[in-house]
């Protein structure tokens, strides 16, 4: 990551109160102006490598890290050839490494800064005897060789789970994994040809084996559990049913192969996961608490990207009012909590992956994560909640209440022929928490640009869905009329267009225009007033002649004259 010239005057603008070394980052350093050359190319050349083995970074020269005060901490930098100090990087790292050099002027302290500016590597990177470091937080240490297996893995430039287990063959493998594995192909996949091989054939096609020796993705799968714990002993699956946040009631630690270790793990979940049936017209639907197809990618999810090299377990945790998944390695660079719906798909171990694709289990590639989506929000529930924790990612699927309305406007436009696509379904679901959204704010929800966004909306808005309000930066998108009289809404529509309150007689009419009579109830909803100032306004009107009264006591309603 790159810090440009004004980010960092910002920054040095804490120097006031703040010691620079505070200021440090993972891709920010500050050092102090080194006057021998040859301590300074060690220098540059150390935090390039340490930069470059992360995500890239500036490093600052010519400020004091130690001290509070700008006019003390801004020493400047003394006479430098920019052409060398490039030239020295370039020719003492390993893959090379081609910074940029820029200098910043700091004219309040008659001084000039140099920013170094180093790109995140490709590839692993050392000097050229050897040494790497690697940035962690706002230092820079050494990387062991079990950090140097853990960045090739996150990199996609070594796949753990396509090693084989040298020592080991087919015989390791558990004999009812692998009948597990044919009944689940010839259920999913019966027009698969690997299953008219032999069983040697079929290992070795699919790539359980190589050569008839285990690839670890085979192992993983169908292997023995004391050869998994012998050669991959950071593989566990944990299931814990919670009482409440902090006491569990039910934990169970899975330790053999992936496909035995997935049935069970289904049937714990399963032995709680409450039925709902609904009835939409002449169609019945059934919805779990947790829908199958949300959960079971969710877990497929969490074995296919864990991270083998690190210790830690897969967690499952089922509480009254959730299901939440974790897995070891956190995303893969590139990917983050802001664009991780519509990336494509960058398995972290591709020949697991590949294998649960043939077997059956994984579908299609980059769509796991879209699935989740899509069967949560049919399913009438919250969509997933996606977070990152130190060294983990984890999904959280709510079970929450059942929004039958909103299944029924979803039941609505299907009967129609209007098609919804994930886009528009998760668009629908965050105006049923949220009264309305702006282009930018819509853009965010969807992790799309605006331009997209923009065209989405204005297509739902096409099709009746959706209605906007406003102009330019004041343009904001609600549910329709017709949508939200399918959800059973009718005053929070109303309300929600923010006329102001000297208005309230108009947002009457307009209430009555649009579903034909009101009530004194209504009124107090849809304008938040009392009983007897709605009782006022709803007088006025009548003896203004804009309104008439029907009905007696609670049977009174208001309606336009005849």
């Amino acid at each position: 990551m790159r810090h440009s010239p004004e980010e960092i005057r910002t920054i040095l603008k804490e120097l006031k109160k703040r010691r620079a070394r505070d200021l440090e980052s993972e891709t920010l350093e500050f050092k102090e102006w080194i006057a021998d050359r040859e301590r300074l190319y060690k220098t540059l050349i150390e935090y390039a490598v340490c930069f470059a083995n992360h995500k890239g970074g500036t490093l600052v020269l010519g400020v004091k890290d130690k001290v509070i005060g700008p006019e003390k901490a801004l020493m400047g930098c003394g006479a430098y050839d920019a052409y060398e100090m490039k030239t020295r990087i370039y020719e003492a790292t390993d893959p090379k490494i081609l910074v940029e050099i820029e200098e910043l002027p700091v004219e309040e302290f008659g001084v000039k800064l140099l920013l170094v500016h180093i790109p995140q590597g490709v590839y692993l990177h050392t000097t050229t005897d050897g040494t790497a470091k690697v940035r962690v937080g706002s230092d820079c240490r050494p990387m062991t060789g079990s950090m140097r297996l853990q960045r090739l893995v996150e990199r996609g430039q070594l796949d753990f789970t396509a090693e084989v287990v040298k020592g080991l063959s087919a015989k390791d493998f558990d004999p009812e994994a692998l009948e597990l594995l044919r009944k689940t192909m010839q259920a999913v996949k019966p027009e698969s040809s690997l299953l008219k091989l032999r069983e040697t054939q079929m290992l070795d096609q699919m790539k359980l084996t190589s050569d008839g020796v285990p690839t670890r993705a085979g192992l993983l799968l169908v292997g023995k559990q004391e050869q998994i714990e012998a050669h991959i002993p950071t593989h566990e699956i944990q299931y814990i049913r919670m009482k409440n946040d902090i006491d569990y009631e039910f934990r169970e630690e899975l330790r053999t192969n992936l496909l035995k270790s997935l049935e069970r793990l289904y049937s714990l979940i399963e032995d709680t996961n409450r039925v709902t049936s609904l009835r939409f017209g002449l169609i019945q639907q059934d919805i779990r608490d947790y829908p199958v197809e949300s959960y079971r990618e969710a877990i497929l999810n969490a074995v296919q990207h864990r991270d083998y090299t690190a210790p830690g377990a897969v967690f499952v945790r089922q509480y009254p009012d959730r299901l939440e998944i974790s897995n070891p390695g956190g995303f893969l660079e590139g990917i983050t909590l802001d664009n991780l719906l519509w990336q494509d798909s960058r398995p972290r171990n591709r020949l697991l992956t590949e294998i649960l694709k043939k077997i059956g289990y994984v579908e299609q590639a980059g769509v796991g994560i879209k699935r989740i989506f899509y069967y949560q929000i049919t399913s009438g529930k919250l969509p997933p909640v996606y977070s990152l924790d130190p060294g983990y990612v984890r999904v959280t699927l709510r079970d929450g209440s059942l929004d039958e309305p909103f299944l029924k406007l979803i039941h609505h436009y299907q009967k129609q022929g209007v098609e919804l696509s994930l886009e528009a379904l998760i668009v629908l679901s965050a105006l049923r928490r949220q009264s309305e959204f702006s282009l930018q704010e819509s853009a965010k929800i969807l992790q799309r640009d605006i331009d997209r966004t923009r065209g989405l909306l204005y297509e739902m808005v096409g099709k009746g869905i959706l209605e906007k309000y406003g102009q330019k930066r004041a343009l904001v998108f609600r549910l329709s009329a017709e949508a939200c009289r399918q959800l059973g809404e009718t005053a929070p529509y109303v309300r929600a267009k923010g006329v102001e309150a000297s208005r309230q007689l108009q947002m009457v009419l307009e209430y009555i225009h649009q579903y034909g009579s009101i009530d004194n109830r209504t009124v107090r909803e849809l304008l938040g007033l009392d009983q007897y100032k709605a009782s006022r306004l709803l007088t006025q009107l009548v003896n203004s002649g804009k309104l008439r009264r029907t009905g007696n006591a609670r049977a009174t309603r208001y309606l336009l004259p005849d």
